[in-house]
C-alpha cells in the first residue's frame, strides 16, 4: 500500500514539474539550455579524479574543480547562442568586440553552481547557471545601440495647392419677350395639411468602448501563430516597419533588472505574470521580422491604440511587455 502511494506521489510530482517546464520558453543546445521565461542559461559539466591524487578527499575536490571548469566552458558556448536582437547573437558580437569577450568571460567565471552529483566511480557532475538579466544584460545594452521607438501622432499630409486657370464661361442671354403678359387666374386655396404624428425615437445603441481610454496595465503579444524567436532586445514594429517598442523605451536600470520583455507559452500564463499585472491588453502578432525572426510586427491599428493610450506611456516605460511564443 505504501509503495503504491509513493508511486502515485512520484507520478504526480513528475506531471506537475513537467507541466511547469512545458509552460516555459526554453531553447535546448548540445552543451546547455536557455530558459527565456526564467531568464537563465544553464549548462552541465563533469570531471574525473586524477590518478595522482594523494587521498580520496583530494581526488573528489580535484574532480569537482574539473567539473566546474567543464560546465563553465559549456556555459560560455551556450551563452554564445543567446539572440541579442533580430540580427545578432552574443557569439557573433564576441567575434567583433574584445570588450564583450572580457566582460562576458568575467560574468561566466562567477556563475552559480546549482547542483553537484558525486558518482560511485569518483567522478563529479555539476550544473551551473547565470541570469541573462543583471550584469550580463548591462553588457549587451551598453554595447548594442538601442533603436528608439516612434510616437504614433503622425500628421496627415497637407493638401498641395495647384494653380488652376480660371475659365471664363459666357452664359447666353435670352432675347426680351415682346409678347403681352396675361395674368393667371387666382388658384383655389389649398386645405391645411394635418400635422405629421411624431415618430418614436429608436433605442440608442450601446456606446462603443474607446480602447484609448482603457487603463491597461501591460501589453501581451500573442505570437503563437507566427514564426518568432525570443531574444534579449526584441523590437515591436508596426506594418510599416516603424518601431513601437524597444529597449529604448525603458530606463536602463529597469531593463537590466527585469529584462526588456518577458516570454510565456500560453496567454493565460502571461496574464498571470506579475510583469504585466492585473489588466493587460492582448494583441495578435502578424509575423516575425529580422534575420533571427526576433522582432514582432503588429497591425497599424493596434500599434496606434497602444502608443496613443496615455497609460501605455507608463507601462511601456516600465517594460511591462510579454510575448507569447509557441
Amino acid at each position: 500500500m505504501n509503495r503504491k502511494v509513493s508511486l502515485l506521489c512520484i507520478s504526480f510530482i513528475a506531471i506537475f514539474v513537467g507541466n511547469i517546464f512545458a509552460s516555459e520558453v526554453v531553447d535546448d543546445f548540445p552543451k546547455g539550455s536557455i530558459n527565456w521565461s526564467k531568464g537563465i542559461v544553464t549548462a552541465k559539466g563533469s570531471g574525473v579524479p586524477p590518478s595522482g591524487a594523494v587521498n580520496p578527499s583530494q581526488a573528489r575536490l580535484m574532480a569537482e574543480r574539473a567539473a566546474i571548469s567543464d560546465a563553465r566552458r559549456n556555459l560560455l558556448e551556450t551563452v554564445g547562442e543567446v539572440r541579442v536582437d533580430a540580427v545578432s547573437t552574443v557569439g557573433s558580437l564576441m567575434t567583433k568586440r574584445d570588450v564583450i569577450v572580457t566582460r562576458v568571460g568575467g560574468i561566466i567565471k562567477g556563475s552559480l553552481v546549482t547542483e553537484r552529483r558525486y558518482l560511485d566511480d569518483g567522478s563529479v557532475e555539476v550544473t551551473v547557471e547565470m541570469p541573462i538579466t543583471g550584469a550580463f544584460l548591462d553588457v549587451m545594452l551598453s554595447e548594442v545601440k538601442a533603436v528608439p521607438s516612434i510616437t504614433m501622432t503622425i500628421p496627415l499630409p497637407k493638401p498641395v495647392k495647384k494653380d488652376i486657370p480660371k475659365l471664363e464661361i459666357k452664359t447666353p442671354v435670352a432675347p426680351p419677350d415682346t409678347k403681352k403678359v396675361v395674368p393667371e387666374p387666382p388658384k383655389p386655396a389649398t386645405p391645411p395639411v394635418p400635422p405629421i404624428p411624431p415618430v418614436p425615437a429608436k433605442p440608442t445603441e450601446p456606446e462603443k468602448i474607446d480602447l484609448s481610454k482603457v487603463n491597461y496595465s501591460g501589453l501581451i503579444i500573442d505570437a503563437r501563430e507566427v514564426e518568432v524567436k525570443p531574444a534579449l532586445m526584441p523590437k515591436v514594429l508596426n506594418e510599416r516597419g516603424e518601431v513601437i517598442y524597444s529597449s529604448a523605451n525603458m530606463q536602463k536600470e529597469e531593463a537590466v533588472k527585469t529584462g526588456v520583455v518577458g516570454y510565456a507559452k500560453e496567454v493565460d500564463a502571461a496574464k498571470k505574470h506579475p510583469r504585466v499585472t492585473e489588466t493587460p491588453v492582448v494583441v495578435a502578432a502578424l509575423k516575425g521580422s529580422g534575420e533571427k525572426r526576433s522582432d514582432v510586427i503588429i497591425s497599424d491599428g493596434n500599434a496606434r491604440t497602444i502608443t496613443t493610450t496615455e497609460p501605455a506611456l507608463g507601462y511601456l516605460k516600465k517594460g511591462r511587455v510579454m510575448i507569447v511564443y509557441k
